[in-house]
């Protein structure tokens, strides 16, 4: 529990440090920091020394409150002059910027704090049901927190998932430290919350301050006093007040709108999604603070986009063509691409060495380099059930008394976002039209990929012949698309250009993170109409059946869930799990698992490999009366096993495994052999 203390402490220290000196908005301290955080746990984790992450964090902690310190009067001093030149702009004082923007900075790290602690207290009882956790999100964690860092050699514990990336996988270890030393299953849904979250605040930071700003002074140029101006009344500043919460609780709650998965389960695919918003939003406001820190920002959210799913590299592409259509170029651009692509390459390349290849992306090559490709042939049942999922089943897959809005809306609503945005100048012509381009090329790409990969690497799975599996689909690996694009919209509604008049050493920078208007008055801003009516629409069509469930509802359903889970586990599966768990050397080691070929066993090995991690188990068969010992050697040596275990209640293949014994040792089923290759042929010596 210390190292999630320390480690937690130094990330909100260090998010304030951030937000001070690059004078940004706390939201995105909070989200450089975690994404600092981030990838220091995962250079770790390549030496399994991950639970030694407080030492780095402790000191980089202390630096920041010795820094701060070191610097307040200078600081302060800055502070003013900077007001004093912004008071040019909007009539602000230096005084009462100052102090608004510890207002708005303490109120958004009081409610991340507040609803990140009291959400991961009611969700830290989930059990996990969904099967892509069960098949790998889950596992992957679970072998991460035993190990404090990645496996060897053919040790990740869902061989099918290999090159899958870690980063929700690194979160959720640390949330897992909160339980003393002890493995508790809940604690992962908190880590998968928290991650998601810490990535909204740079949004939640927008749209809080864009309010508060509005709501506050609207009408006339504001006084000294910080806060509500005093004329208005007590009740006023509590309305305020009430309507900053509700705009904070909107974005912590608009994933869901576009996928509900994220209240069943632990899914890349929605963190992946709001980090390539928030990036989008990055790059949008180059002028918002210094260069150094803006590309640095994007160094940081790259490389964590890039390692939390395979298909990362599609939204990191994107984002760049985005740099390259709507931002002023810079060779600095170069540093944070090759930044991220250090951070992306290590994986890449340690996959090789580690021979972690998934399922899915060995699939995806073959069909591409082998020329054999053919469509199935029920193509066109696919597409018509895409169609039908995407204009007429909701994306978040639940049902609500409010309004569940398909896949095909939403996108028609963002794409009419963008024009009313350029009919009321909030953006000019020439911006509109180039953000318009590139969300219609990306958006076709995107659902273009989506529908292909249901008819290639997906042909098999037959559930998706249903329009509101399909719209589920859709809705999931179309997230990153449909909210990063609806982010960037909100934050372009909240005001003008993207920093008017502002200067590299910026004298005119904001600090509170909103958006100064266009000095020359061909640009308008309606942020603060845009807040209230993107509360409202959150509010009309947020997932609140997946919400009840998520925090509370799923207390009816966890006692069954956990009797399902032990049951499909079933007796010879726990016999096979305490086996290996009792060995700790075989921790991050694989070992077979041979059985009768007469019985079917692949949905239960799942459940029967999620409780043995952080040993990875893969699976075979015999058959006694067809087989012989060289085919279990050579079944043995395709699997890379380092150990085997034969179950074999009927005592059937003693003949199959006894030529590969080691001298003098005696066959028996139910015990772990360690696996050893002398001369090319497998040697099986009883594990100790």
């Amino acid at each position: 529990m210390l190292v999630f203390i320390i480690s937690a402490l130094s990330l909100l220290v260090l998010a304030i440090y951030i937000s001070k000196v690059n004078k940004v908005n706390i939201g995105d301290g909070l989200a450089v920091s975690a994404s600092a955080l981030i990838l220091a746990l995962y250079v770790l984790a390549f030496f399994r020394l991950m639970q030694f992450i407080w030492i780095p964090a402790l000191a980089c902690g202390f630096y920041a409150i010795y820094k701060m310190f070191q610097k307040r009067d200078v600081a302060d001093n800055c502070g003013k002059d900077i007001d004093k030149n912004e008071r040019n702009v909007n009539g602000i004082t230096g005084t009462c910027l100052t102090k608004r923007l510890f207002y708005v900075n303490g109120f958004i790290l009081g409610m991340f704090l507040l609803v990140t602690i009291v959400v991961s207290f009611l969700v830290s009882g989930n059990v996990f049901s969904w099967w892509d956790d069960i098949n790998f999100w889950s596992s992957d964690a679970k072998q991460l927190f035993f190990m404090n860092g990645f496996p060897g050699k053919y040790g990740n514990v869902s061989p099918e998932f290999g090159d899958y990336p870690p980063v929700t996988s690194i979160f959720k270890w640390l949330f897992l430290q909160l339980g003393n030393g002890e493995y508790k299953e809940g604690l992962q849904f908190a880590g998968y919350f928290a991650l998601n979250t810490v990535f909204l605040m740079p949004l939640a930071g927008r749209i809080v301050c864009s309010l508060y700003h509005g709501m506050s002074y609207s009408g006339s140029a504001p006084s000294d006093n910080a806060g509500v101006d005093k004329k208005r009344g007590a009740w006023f500043k509590c309305f305020v007040f009430l309507l900053m919460c509700l705009a904070f609780i909107s974005v912590v709650v608009l994933p869901g709108v576009f996928n509900g998965i994220i209240y069943y389960g632990t899914p890349a695919d929605i963190t992946m999604g709001i980090l390539y918003g928030t990036l989008l939003i990055s790059i949008y406001e180059q002028d918002q603070c210094s260069q150094t820190f803006y590309y640095a920002r994007i160094m940081l959210y790259t490389a964590v986009l890039l390692l939390t799913k395979s298909v990362g590299i599609e939204w990191a592409v994107f984002a760049l063509i985005f740099y390259l259509m709507i931002a002023k170029k810079s060779v600095k651009m170069i540093w944070s691409v090759a930044g991220s692509a250090v951070f992306y390459g290590s994986w890449l390349v340690f996959c090789l060495i580690r021979r972690r290849v998934a399922k899915l992306t060995g699939a995806g090559i073959k069909m591409a380099t082998s020329g054999t490709y053919t469509a199935p042939l029920n193509t066109s049942d696919k597409a018509g059930f895409f169609w039908e999922g995407l204009w007429t089943m909701p994306m978040h897959a639940d049902r609500n008394i409010t309004l569940d809005l398909p896949t095909g809306v939403m996108v028609l609503i963002i794409f009419a976002l963008l024009i009313s945005l350029v009919f009321l100048k909030v953006l000019d012509k020439k911006s509109g039209f180039r953000i318009f381009i590139f969300m219609l090329v990306t958006g076709l790409l995107t659902y273009g990929i989506i529908f292909l990969a249901h008819i290639s690497i997906f042909q098999g799975e037959d559930q998706y012949l249903d329009a509101y599996a399909m719209a589920v689909s859709v809705a999931r690996y179309g997230f990153p698309f449909a909210f990063g694009s609806f982010v960037l919209m909100i934050r372009a509604a909240l005001g003008g250009e993207r920093g008017c008049g502002l200067r590299e050493s910026g004298d005119t920078r904001r600090t509170d993170g909103l958006q100064i208007q266009s000095c020359d008055g061909n640009s308008k801003s309606y942020g603060q109409l845009f807040v209230l009516g993107f509360m409202v629409f959150v509010l009309l069509t947020a997932d609140y059946s997946g919400i009840y469930k998520h925090i509370w509802g799923y207390r009816q359903n966890a006692a069954s869930l956990l009797q399902d889970s032990y049951d499909m586990v079933g007796d010879d599966g726990r016999i096979i799990v305490n086996a290996v768990l009792e060995d700790k050397s075989l921790w991050g080691k694989r070992v077979l698992v041979m059985r009768d070929g007469h019985t079917y066993h692949w949905v239960h090995d799942t459940y029967i490999s999620k409780e043995a991690s952080p040993v990875p188990l893969v699976y075979d068969a015999f058959l006694a009366e067809s087989d012989d010992s060289a085919v279990m050697a050579s079944k043995i040596m395709d699997k890379h096993a380092s150990y085997l275990y034969v179950e074999d209640e009927a005592g059937v293949s003693a003949d199959l495994f006894k030529p590969l014994l080691a001298d003098g040792e005696e066959f028996s089923a139910g015990v772990i052999y360690k696996v050893i290759e002398q001369n090319g042929a497998v040697v099986l010596e009883r594990s100790e």
